[in-house]
């Protein structure tokens, strides 16, 4: 592609064409360019610092060489694994393709990717079959089973889970779920642009509250709660508040390279010195409306693209305890007289995450109740001896109650990284039996992630009496 005459040296692309040569998203490419990775180019083919008016372009050769040195830094992290089975790696698969469609509606620390749900429902289940997740999460299961035309259930302890997971596999009218995301964005649009420092927010959950008030600025906060206020007017509540949240997540008075785990709110209009943005002066976000905007449409799109893949919404979720919950009762409720053919799970890992602190954020916007103190293996009550042996009565517990509810010939399959070696009592204690074993090498998940991980999938049965 030759632009000009000294373009013909370099051979340049547009964001769009980079973002196709790479076989990511033009937000990726531009990801690249923030973080000086590569150079910004003009028409002209010249490096510059910013385009005023024309088109950005990006060299080439330098998205080459980024792609080889990325490649090397991967192949040092996997060859450290020693892992010789790498059918299960998915490296061929770009991070675009890993977060499919629905599968980035809202960031969720602790997912694994469709395509290795996928990989064993098709292997090992029949499409008449009912699967389960007795640690939904974000809903990664289920979505997959609905893609496959497979029933599905999910349990989770966290109501914003949940939440999330609802969002995702709704059936939508798209026409009219598009137009309700965009008519309260234009409310909010409209309100944000009228805004001023002496509006009183009157929402009682969000007026008064210390972390709000702490973790967004007064103008984000303003914007959060008049769209808030709007949601009850519309069919399709659980996905605008979980646009809102996206955007609330990405809103708060945070470094801009620390969002996934900010530990405390910075001071509103605050300078730093940004890693992200070369060093660069840089304050947090003091409207949130921006975002609203763009998360509004990449929601719009990324339900259109799961309803043309959808092949049923035969699903349930559950909010409740998989250590407790009667799950047959609740699948009678749905499918009478049917049992579960096979659980795709992957259990937290002890110690590594708060999952309900994570979207604290959205538990205070909406006042929605919190169930902390029934997590398993919860960050907050570290990796000690006494963690670990309560990590393993908890998740033992789990699927010891739920295989009341399974064909005695089900196929159990057991995402972990167990680093700590705790899963074959676990196994053992459910009263299961281990079958096989695979160890997966897993993508980094991030340029900043260094470490290499693994994952490993404990394919079990249940124990013969």
């Amino acid at each position: 592609m030759q632009k000009t005459e000294n373009m013909s040296k370099i051979k340049l692309f547009t964001l769009k064409e980079a973002a196709a040569y790479m076989g990511k998203s033009i937000h990726n490419i531009s990801y690249l360019i923030t973080y000086g990775r590569i150079n910004k180019y003009s028409q002209t083919g010249k490096i510059v610092k910013k385009i005023n008016n024309g088109i950005t372009y990006v060299s080439k050769k330098e998205l080459d060489n980024y792609s080889k040195q990325w490649s090397n830094q991967l192949k040092q992290r996997r060859d450290l694994l020693k892992i010789k089975d790498q059918e299960l790696a998915f490296y061929h698969l770009s991070e675009k393709e890993r977060t499919k469609h629905i599968h980035r509606l809202h960031p969720y620390l602790g997912k694994f990717i469709p395509q290795l749900v996928e990989y064993y429902l098709q292997k090992y289940f029949k499409v008449e079959d009912l699967i389960l997740d007795p640690f939904m999460g974000s809903g990664t299961t289920l979505a997959v089973c609905s893609e496959l035309g497979m029933k599905s259930i999910g349990i989770d302890i966290s109501e914003f889970n949940c939440m999330i997971a609802r969002a995702k596999l709704e059936h939508y009218d798209l026409e009219k779920v598009s137009k309700e995301i965009d008519k309260i964005y234009n409310q909010t649009k409209i309100f944000s642009d009228n805004w001023n420092l002496h509006y009183k927010i009157t929402d009682p959950i969000i007026k008064n509250n210390d972390y709000l008030n702490s973790w967004f600025a007064k103008r984000s906060l303003a914007e959060i709660s008049f769209y808030k206020s709007k949601i009850s007017e519309y069919e399709y509540q659980d996905i605008l508040k979980i646009i809102l949240t996206r955007a609330a997540r990405s809103s708060r008075l945070v470094h801009h390279y620390d969002i996934a785990t900010p530990r405390i709110p910075i001071k509103e209009g605050e300078s730093y010195t940004c890693r992200k943005h070369l060093n660069k002066l840089c304050m947090p976000l003091d409207r949130a409306i921006g975002k609203i905007k763009i998360y509004s449409n990449d929601t719009k799109r990324r339900i259109q693209e799961f309803s043309e893949l959808r092949q049923t919404d035969n699903f349930q979720i559950l909010h409740n305890d998989s250590r407790t919950i009667d799950l047959q009762n609740n699948i009678y409720d749905k499918w009478k007289n049917k049992k579960i053919d096979g659980i795709f799970t992957s259990p937290p890992y002890v110690g590594q995450i708060d999952y309900h602190e994570q979207h604290r954020y959205a538990y205070e916007i909406f006042g929605i109740p919190r169930d902390d103190d029934k997590e398993i293996g919860r960050k907050k009550l570290g990796k000690s001896k006494s963690a670990h042996i309560k990590y393993q009565t908890g998740i033992s517990e789990v699927f010891a109650n739920v295989i009341k509810a399974m064909n005695p010939e089900s196929k159990i399959f057991i995402v972990a990284n167990d680093k700590f070696n705790l899963y074959p009592k676990i196994i053992k204690d459910a009263g299961l039996e281990q079958i096989g074993f695979r160890e997966r090498p897993v993508e980094a998940r991030a340029e900043g992630d260094k470490a290499a991980y693994s994952e490993k999938i404990f394919e079990c049965g249940i124990a013969k009496p």
